[in-house]
Formats: C-alpha cells, sequence, structure tokens
C-alpha cells in the first residue's frame, strides 16, 4: 500500500485488504494477514482499527454501505425504464438481492460468526433501517412490501445460517414470484 496522509483512503485500503484476507481465510482472519495484506505494520493497521472486532465491524457496515448504493442505482435504473411507480424500491432491493457482488457472499460467511457481538448487531440494524423504510414508502401495501422484503432477506441469508439452497430454476421462480407481488 502506498503512504498517503488520508486516513479515509488509508481506512478503505484497509478494509480492502481484510476482504482479500476474509474471502482466503474466512472468519478466523487475523490482523498480522491484514497489515501483511495491505502492506502496513500491524501498528499502522491498529492505529485506524484499534481490534479485530473494530475492523470487522467496520467491514460489516461497509457492506451494508454497499448493498444500500446498489440498491439506490438499481432503484434509479428502475425509475428511469418505468417511472416512480409503487413497488419501483422493491423491484431494486429484488434485483440486488438475486444478484450478488463477486465474493459478497464468502464475505458475509465470513462475517457470521459475529452475529453473536450485541455492539455490532445494534450498528448493523442501525444502518439498515433503511430496507424497513425503503419497502413501507414503496406504495404496496405493507404486509405485502414486508412479505417481500423479508422472502429477499430470507433467500440470502438462509443458506448462510445452514438452510438449505435453493436449486437456480427454484431461484428463478422465487425471483418471478416475488417481481409479480411488486406489480399487484
Amino acid at each position: 500500500m502506498t503512504r498517503t496522509r488520508n486516513p479515509e483512503l488509508t481506512r478503505m485500503a484497509l478494509l480492502e485488504a481484510a476482504e482479500r484476507v476474509l474471502q482466503k481465510q474466512g472468519a478466523a482472519l487475523s490482523l498480522d494477514a491484514v497489515a501483511r495484506e495491505a502492506g502496513v505494520s500491524k501498528g499502522g493497521l491498529l492505529h485506524h482499527y484499534p481490534s479485530r472486532e473494530a475492523l470487522l465491524s467496520a467491514l460489516a457496515l461497509a457492506l451494508v454501505d454497499r448493498f444500500r448504493e446498489r440498491v439506490a442505482a438499481a432503484h434509479a435504473r428502475e425509475v428511469a425504464a418505468h417511472g416512480e411507480k409503487p413497488g419501483a424500491w422493491l423491484r431494486a432491493y429484488i434485483e440486488v438481492s438475486f444478484t450478488p457482488e463477486a465474493g459478497e457472499e464468502a464475505l458475509c460467511v465470513a462475517l457470521a460468526p459475529l452475529a453473536g457481538h450485541p455492539d455490532l448487531i445494534a450498528g448493523l440494524r442501525e444502518a439498515q433501517a433503511f430496507v424497513v423504510s425503503g419497502a413501507e414508502d414503496d406504495g404496496l401495501p405493507a404486509g405485502r412490501a414486508h412479505a417481500i422484503r423479508l422472502a429477499c432477506d430470507g433467500f440470502w441469508l438462509g443458506p448462510l445460517t445452514g438452510m438449505p439452497d435453493l436449486s437456480p430454476g427454484a431461484r428463478a421462480l422465487l425471483r418471478e414470484e416475488l417481481l409479480t407481488w411488486t406489480r399487484m
């Protein structure tokens, strides 16, 4: 990593290094491995993230931010193509939920063991409040909107919690059914 006096760029580079290490090593990630991957000293890493939990928490929040940005971009595409109609936000949510970015699933699997950390869960709950408000403000009946969102969340989180995954055909059928619910 090239030296920079911009702490935000340094933190971003450290999170990118942590992602790469998580994808290779899973939840067994060590700060030494992240520092090596980033090309900084462990002390340099600890200056920005004083503990493993702080680093993983920042990484989890960065994933939420990326997801929010992807939903916003998909929503903008939906509105540009079809106008601001009820269900547009949820169609974007479905699109993003059914098309994870490369490596995203591996990162979530690696971060899953952190679910037992109450401070991290509280921060994630707050960061993800946009999914509830987005569904509720989308112009569909609230019960339907929440059913769609929760189905997407269950689809995505199920395999991370040991639930059997759907076949590609069943995934496609679920996606199409959820999209149909947004157009009723």
